[in-house]
């Protein structure tokens, strides 16, 4: 059986995130979650790879995206997980990769 851990520090993560959109959003679905998700502390920049879902509500559009995030400094994924847990509109973090 393979041991892992999760406090490997690393500069990039990895991840599936449900992020809430606001209806009536200036930009497209893909620059506002970026642009949401790059409000999070540490963060360098943030690419959507790859779009999972799409689920329209009345008053939002809740997109799930895989996304790589360049940090600024080393971290953990338990801290990646915590500093992207404070970021506005994110629903969920499905995992990190």
């Amino acid at each position: 059986m393979a041991i892992t851990s999760d406090n490997e520090l690393e500069s990039t993560t990895t991840a599936v995130v449900t992020i809430r959109i606001p209806c009536g959003a200036d930009n497209d679905l893909v620059t506002d979650a970026e642009e949401r998700l790059s409000r999070a502390e540490n963060i360098d920049t943030v690419t959507i790879d790859k779009m999972r879902g799409i689920d329209p509500k009345l008053s939002a559009i809740f997109i799930t995206v895989r996304v790589t995030i360049q940090w600024t400094t080393t971290i953990a994924d338990a801290e990646a997980r915590m500093q992207l847990a404070d970021v506005s509109g994110l629903e969920s973090i499905k995992r990190i990769e």
